[in-house]
């Protein structure tokens, strides 16, 4: 959960709770990981992870960029602001970030969006930081494998968020955490970790049940007074009734899960145009910061799995007393 929702707040008051807090520092730089970190450290002597994402180097012509632009210009004029004339990846420097992972004090490093390098694996390892890939696929868990990191994420269909897919097409790794898990455990030894559409301790349950040996929950925090998501944005999660996301690439140029609205809607309509990750992203940015300063939360991305309508709206450490207590009940009935 890059971009803001994990707040060293957040982080710390998961690892006291119990569980294991990570902080999303896709977009940071070095001294900003460095900084983060303290803080968290600051508020808890529990251990901490530090998700980063692969870089992606796509290419953008002066006629891609006047596409995409048009196609979202009427929107910046909505809020009365520009779209920038111009766009270069702002994405900070990978070997920088990870040189700061490994100077933080955490105890693991996650990455998203493809695979590491094997140099990069080794170098965690050697300070003792353990290392874990996000995969949608059996085969994208067979590499990571190779790779020999310590725990695979199994990233359901369900999950919120940008898709983590790094081998051929995204629409054919959409396998939902329960079929990809039980798969992975046929293929792979390396453990897993399920991830996407885990909210409560029955469905936490579910997946140590078939295998997984813990469960990576993003969207079930999003509406925790700690977590550094708009005020309205939390709300349209609690509101939430069914499910009303969908995996959208108008916001980033990357395909993610969110909350629909009139933004997604009618990019989805028009069939727009729209730059590779992070190129979007970028041309975005200054959209739905204007959004969120105004509460409108139809040009706002709002991030979130497909069971956001469980959100809860109450304190990390009291969120995950609860789930597992749910969880311990679960597991209670199937023994009966």
């Amino acid at each position: 959960m890059a971009g803001g929702p994990t707040t060293p707040e957040l982080v710390s008051a998961v690892s006291n709770a119990g569980g294991f807090g990570q902080f999303g520092a896709a977009y940071l730089k070095g001294k900003e990981i460095k900084d983060m970190a303290h803080k968290v450290q600051n508020n808890t002597n529990k251990g901490f992870g530090i998700n980063l994402f692969i870089p992606q180097n796509p290419t953008c012509t002066a006629q891609d960029l006047t596409k995409a632009t048009s196609a979202i210009s009427n929107y910046y004029d909505l809020f009365d602001i520009k779209p920038p004339d111009n766009i270069s990846n702002t994405t900070p420097n990978f070997d920088e970030q990870l040189q700061a992972v490994i100077k933080s004090g955490t105890k693991l490093c996650s990455f998203h969006l493809g695979l590491p390098m094997k140099s990069d694996i080794e170098a965690l390892k050697a300070v003792g930081i353990l290392t874990t890939v996000s995969v949608t696929s059996v085969n994208e868990a067979k590499q990571a494998e190779d790779l020999e990191v310590d725990f695979i994420i199994a990233q359901g269909s369900e999950a919120g968020g940008h898709r983590g897919t790094w081998t051929g097409d995204w629409r054919n790794s959409m396998t939902g955490i329960l079929s990809l898990l039980a798969q992975l455990k046929q293929t792979i030894s390396t453990p897993i970790i399920a991830a996407g559409g885990i909210m409560n301790g029955s469905s936490m349950a579910a997946a140590m049940m078939l295998g997984a040996v813990g469960v990576q929950m993003g969207t079930a925090f999003l509406t925790c007074p700690e977590a550094g998501v708009n005020s309205h944005y939390k709300q349209a999660l609690l509101n939430a009734v069914d499910d009303n996301t969908i995996v959208t690439q108008t916001f980033s140029g990357r395909p993610a899960r969110g909350l629909r609205n009139k933004y997604i809607d009618e990019m989805e309509k028009s069939g727009a145009y729209t730059l590779p990750f992070p190129l979007q992203n970028i041309l975005t940015s200054d959209l739905r910061k204007a959004a969120s300063k105004e509460n409108d939360t139809d040009y706002m991305s709002m991030w979130c799995g497909q069971a956001a309508s469980l959100s809860r709206g109450i304190p990390a450490v009291k969120l995950i007393e609860t789930i597992l207590k749910e969880y311990e009940e679960a597991c209670n009935k199937v023994e009966e």
